[in-house]
């Protein structure tokens, strides 16, 4: 459990302005699925959710992302491999100097607002406007490593 103190530095460190979403799990083994989940054991389903994605420099791109998904943890988990192959895709087609910087999944989009911006290319301000930050990032590793 957090202290009061390390909930409230949490809050100040949010940078979306919408209610934060989901708990979220960035798999980085290609060879494990998690059609189970982690933290509870149930099965997982998918989940196509717009995620926002932090690329370094300084570029925030929305993906529309199928992601597994636990109902009962309200657990996001997207696998590592699949977000880096579609963000290859994009800079190869829009700045390909960006294919293979550092990124970070900062959080998730409604996706009206995900679908406005696939029209008309939002701002930074705009999506930040519209991002939902994850209640909680967390880490697991399989239980044979």
């Amino acid at each position: 459990m957090y202290s009061s103190y390390e909930r409230e530095q949490m809050k100040a460190k949010r940078l979306g302005k919408q209610a934060p979403r989901y708990r979220f799990f960035l798999n980085p083994h290609t060879d494990v699925r998690f059609t189970s989940c982690p933290k509870c054991g149930n099965r997982t389903r998918q989940r196509k959710l717009p995620l926002v994605i932090h690329v370094d420099p300084r570029n925030l791109v929305s993906i529309n992302k199928t992601c597994r998904y636990c109902p009962t943890c309200d657990l996001v988990i997207a696998h590592k491999d699949e977000i880096e192959q579609q963000l290859a895709l994009l800079f190869a087609r829009h700045n390909p100097a960006l294919i293979g910087n550092n990124y970070l999944v900062v959080g998730t989009q409604d996706r009206s607002d995900w679908r406005r911006g696939v029209k008309t290319p939002l701002t930074i301000e705009e999506m930040l406007d519209s991002l939902h930050d994850f209640e909680e990032v967390l880490q697991f590793e399989p239980a044979w490593r």
